[in-house]
């Protein structure tokens, strides 16, 4: 006997979606992050769809991208974190498969800075 799959039981993709591996590189420790700053960097995962529980989050003050191929992040997002042997702020930078950006430290963020980044993530994130 053939059983006939009911279409009330499929679902749409966006269920299925999993969301890229991101790593966000700070230039303190998350002890040291202020309220403020946590709820910046809240508002800058949301307006991507994203959350603080998706992302992976480490400190560094200069970093490689090698530093972090354990980690197979697709997207890096480095708030004050200088990307050894590049000047490269606030515009994408592919590096062997990886996305990443550069920006100022959250507390160093100013509004016309805050736009260039979003300029920049809207359009690696198609939002």
């Amino acid at each position: 006997m053939t059983k006939i799959l009911s279409t009330q039981y499929l679902y749409q993709e966006e269920i299925y979606k999993i969301s890229p591996k991101l790593l966000i590189v700070i230039n303190k420790s998350w002890s040291e992050v202020s309220l403020e700053e946590n709820i910046l960097l809240e508002k800058i995962l949301k307006a991507l769809k994203l959350s603080l529980a998706s992302a992976q989050i480490l400190t560094r003050s200069e970093f490689l991208i090698e530093d972090f191929r354990v980690f197979a992040p697709s997207f890096i997002i480095a708030f004050g974190s200088k990307l050894t042997n590049s000047e490269k702020m606030y515009e994408e930078i592919q590096i062997d498969g990886t996305t990443l950006v550069v920006a100022d430290a959250l507390d160093k963020l100013d509004e016309v800075n805050k736009r260039n980044l979003w300029v920049t993530l809207r359009q690696l994130f198609n939002n």
